[in-house]
């Protein structure tokens, strides 16, 4: 154990410290009950609950904390040490505390189970780690988000808040979202174009243009009146396909294609979907953009595959170590009926 004067006392000291341990890959937390040791990594997302060091830990004792680990040493005086990478959970900050207006509107966007990255590290002892989490790392302006339940923790990987200093106040703790992490979605003239849509709400809603390689909120958007969604053209390579049920059954019949005239309904109802992120009454960024976007390039491609049920498990895109298995999700998928197709208003294509 280490003594108390060898036990760094300020950033320097610890990153001075950890500088002069052995670098590491992984770690085994250990802990005094039997069965609950635990191996981390680097970039393994972590919880910590506060220690009774802190000023506010007396009143904040059950809070959760949350990290990322971005470094690992073993020191010869002070044992397993990490470096953490900070977030925020939701409820830990107000738009009060952000210093500009695109870190307000950030911060207003915030999902309820969505952590919020802080550039600002910190080194500990290993043995201070709770517990391994599990945080799916989203990009929001592209197709990139896989299906989740309501419990899942997600993060966004292009938005980091920055500490901000207020010259005539420097004990105020302010944070601010750097420019040169806001990405435009949806439309120049949207009022949520810097933040991250289809939290739930009715009208956070969004659609995916192929052409524009772009979300759109649906609020943002027209109805159209076309009956399906515009769809890329598909290759000169692709084999024939059939154009309706009584084809399907000729050709499966004939031997010229190995799936039935079911399974060719299921592909077409599928393939003719929307992308969408977010759905109408839940309060979680549910999105099957993964895999209706993998059918589209695969209908584009090739056409209907041969056995489309083992398609689309082995393509569902369900987030690893959660509850939800890919059945449910596949169910939830083939039920799933979009009510309104719009027209994108930037290139006029129907999403």
């Amino acid at each position: 154990m280490p003594t108390l004067a060898s036990v760094p006392r300020s950033a320097a000291e610890w990153s001075d410290v950890f500088r002069t341990g052995e670098v590491v890959q992984g770690l085994l937390c250990r802990r005094p009950e039997p069965g609950e040791s635990f191996y981390i990594k680097c970039r393994d997302y972590v919880s910590i609950y506060p220690d009774g060091s802190g000023r506010d830990d007396a009143i904040k004792f059950d809070r959760k904390m949350y990290a990322r680990i971005a470094g690992l040493c073993k020191h010869p005086e002070l044992g397993s040490l990490v470096k953490l990478h900070w977030y925020f959970s939701y409820g830990e900050l107000t738009p009060d505390e952000m210093a500009n207006q695109v870190g307000r509107d950030f911060i207003v966007s915030q999902g309820e189970n969505e952590l919020v990255s802080l550039s600002h590290d910190t080194y500990t002892f290993a043995e201070r780690i709770h517990s391994l989490e599990r945080v799916i790392n989203m990009t929001p302006t592209a197709i990139s988000f896989p299906v989740i339940d309501a419990t899942t923790l997600f993060a966004r990987g292009d938005k980091t808040l920055i500490r901000s200093f207020n010259m005539n106040n420097p004990t105020l703790e302010r944070y601010e979202l750097p420019l040169s992490c806001v990405f435009s979605m949806c439309t120049e003239t949207c009022d949520g174009q810097y933040t991250l849509p289809a939290l739930g709400a009715e009208g956070d809603i969004l659609r995916w243009c192929f052409r524009c390689n772009k979300w759109l909120h649906t609020t943002c958007c027209e109805r159209s009146n076309a009956v399906e969604v515009s769809l890329p053209l598909p290759r000169d390579t692709r084999p024939l396909q059939p154009q309706t049920v009584e084809e399907a059954v000729q050709m499966r019949c004939g031997n010229r294609v190995q799936y039935g005239p079911f399974d060719w309904l299921l592909w077409q109802q599928l393939s003719t979907l929307p992308i969408q992120r977010g759905m109408p009454g839940l309060n979680y960024p549910l999105s099957f953009e993964l895999i209706v976007s993998k059918i589209r390039e695969e209908d584009a491609q090739n056409g209907c595959p041969n056995d489309v049920q083992e398609y689309l498990l082995e393509n569902i895109g369900v987030a690893k170590d959660i509850a939800l298995m890919p059945q449910e999700a596949l169910a939830m998928l083939q039920g799933w009926k979009p009510e309104d197709i719009y027209e994108c208003p930037i290139c006029g294509n129907d999403i």
